[in-house]
Formats: C-alpha cells, sequence, structure tokens
C-alpha cells in the first residue's frame, strides 16, 4: 500500500515541476555579487570578492548580445577565513563581456573575443539526472561533474525557481547547484571549483531593487566589503588601477596592458610554484604571452611595475 502514496507524490512532483515556466537570465539591470577563495601557498589564501552586471545589448555579427561588466577586490589571508590576517591585495581592474541566450534550446553563451566564437556557460535545456554536467566554460571537472538532483526552489522573490544539484560522487550530496534564471551557487561566470583547497559562490543576486538569492559566505569574504546586496557600490570600478589582462577567461594567448611601465611577471600555480616567468621588459606597457604549454585551470598573475607596485591577479586558461 506504501507504492501508491509514492507514486501519486512523484506524480505530483513532475507535474509541478513541469508547470514552471521557463527563466531565462536576466538582461536588464541585473546584477551578481560572487566570490572565491583561493589557495596561493605558503599558507596563504586569497579572496577574491566580484560584482557582475548587465549593461545593455550590443550586436556582435548580427547577433544580439548583452553586456556586462565586472570589477571587485581581493585580499591574501593567513590561514582559512582568517580575514583580520590580511596580508596585501587591491582591487580587481574593470572588465567587460558580452553573452546571449537560446530561450528555445535553454541555452546561455559568453562571447570569446579572442576565438571570435560563443563558448557555452549554461545549458539548462539537457540536464539529466545520472549524467554528466554539460562542457561549460565554468566546469573545471569535466566529465565527472554528474547532475545528481533536481527540485524547485522558492527564492526571495516568493517564485519558484527549477534547481539541478551538482557533485562528483553520486553516493555524496551535491556541493553544488544550477538554478534556472539565476546561474550557478558558484557564481553568474566564475568556475565550479572541485572541492579541495578552492572555493566559489554567489553572494547573491537581485533584478534592480528586487533581491532574488542571497546566501552569504561569510569565511571567504573580504573584511571590507559589506554583506548587503543592495550596497554593490562598495565596490565602485577601479579606473585608477593599471593592469588588465585580457581575455580572461582566456585559452592559448593572453594580453597583459598596463599604464605604468612591467618590470618584472611570473605565473604560479595553486600551489605556490613558479611555471612561468619575464624579466628585463625594457619598460613595455603590453606583454602578449603565449601560455600553450599551461593545462587549463586557475593561475595567479604576478605583476611587478617599474615603480614597484606589485599586483597579483588569478587567470583562468581553457582549452
Amino acid at each position: 500500500m506504501k507504492v501508491l502514496p509514492l507514486l501519486l507524490a512523484l506524480i505530483f512532483l513532475n507535474g509541478s515541476w513541469a508547470q514552471i515556466a521557463y527563466r531565462p537570465i536576466p538582461e536588464t539591470d541585473a546584477t551578481w555579487i560572487q566570490a572565491e577563495f583561493l589557495y596561493g601557498g605558503f599558507h596563504e589564501h586569497e579572496t577574491v570578492t566580484s560584482a557582475v552586471y548587465t549593461l545593455g545589448d550590443t550586436l556582435i555579427n548580427g547577433q544580439a548580445y548583452i553586456r556586462f561588466g565586472s570589477h571587485g577586490t581581493r585580499d591574501w589571508i593567513d590561514g582559512y577565513g582568517s580575514q583580520n590576517q590580511t596580508s596585501g591585495g587591491g582591487p580587481i581592474p574593470y572588465e567587460t563581456g558580452c553573452f546571449r541566450q537560446d530561450t528555445i534550446q535553454k541555452k546561455v553563451y559568453l562571447w570569446n573575443n579572442t576565438s571570435q566564437s560563443d563558448e557555452l556557460l549554461y545549458d539548462f535545456g539537457s540536464l539529466v539526472i545520472g549524467q554528466p554536467y554539460p562542457e561549460t566554460t565554468t566546469n573545471l571537472n569535466y566529465p565527472n561533474l554528474m547532475v545528481l538532483a533536481q527540485d524547485s526552489v522558492q527564492l526571495i522573490d516568493g517564485n519558484y525557481y527549477k534547481r539541478w544539484g551538482l557533485g562528483t560522487d553520486s553516493s555524496d550530496s551535491a556541493y553544488v547547484s544550477v538554478i534556472e534564471g539565476v546561474g550557478g551557487t558558484s557564481g553568474f561566470n566564475t568556475p565550479i571549483h572541485p572541492v579541495f583547497e578552492q572555493e566559489s559562490h554567489l553572494l547573491c543576486h537581485k533584478v534592480g531593487t528586487q533581491h532574488i538569492y542571497e546566501d552569504w559566505q561569510t569565511s571567504i569574504i573580504p573584511p571590507e566589503y559589506s554583506e548587503d546586496c543592495s550596497k554593490t557600490l562598495s565596490l565602485e570600478p577601479q579606473t585608477a588601477l593599471s593592469l588588465v589582462v585580457f581575455p580572461n577567461p582566456g585559452s592559448t594567448f593572453v594580453s597583459v596592458q598596463s599604464t605604468e611601465a612591467i618590470e618584472y611577471l611570473e605565473i604560479y600555480n595553486l600551489n605556490g610554484q613558479s611555471l612561468f616567468s619575464l624579466e628585463n621588459l625594457n619598460n613595455s606597457n603590453t606583454l602578449n604571452l603565449d601560455l600553450n604549454n599551461l593545462e587549463q585551470g586557475i593561475y595567479l598573475l604576478k605583476v611587478v611595475m617599474s615603480n614597484g607596485d606589485t599586483i597579483t591577479q588569478s587567470i583562468q586558461l581553457m582549452q
């Protein structure tokens, strides 16, 4: 007799799931605030907090895209979650990007300015429990990252959204989710890090003044950042910062540009091992780096300016 109630519950769940209309990613006046906690070696960690926000539409090759901006702040800290032991850091330069949506296929694409082509950011239309999560720009663990669960969740605006839980082992609970109409709980465009030393989180999401999602991770937020989704202006664009790395995420070639002459450059992996360095750069302001020998993943770029300033920035390489 227990089978019938269970069957009816499953029918009800599937029916309610099917009744939720597709929710595209918002394209107007939308903001995501996200954070990463990265292991930098030598018992130091880096917190990176950034705001991503839509800027209006544009045309690329006759196709409509949504422009977005991003800026933020970073801190080096000694010991996991010890924000009071800041050992350096600074603002993240202002960057822009573009995305477009295929609402029929329920896919979201990022424009890669280097390859002049689209890259898959989200695929809400083909998520199946027990199957690998699609090979998106944020999926660093493909094909091991699996779709483990699906349900609907009521968010702050009172509406229900479809949600999929992701993980690497069906015997474990999902450690990250993607929510239709919001993005990943790992962040809008931040990598989904494997569960070891690195983390990424969506802290909040809003459209206009309407808050949609909040999940403040106090252990990875820099001390000067306010836990308030309405105060995105606490991260004003840092136009005075002299370093820009583009594209980021990138693939084989990455350009480093600075208004200050660059004296020294070095790239580390997340274990603190030096992999690449350049010096005696003849006061160059622009460097084009061939990183073909580095594998896909997250790296730390250290740049020393001729005036003595040092800037450390995380870069992501895609295949």
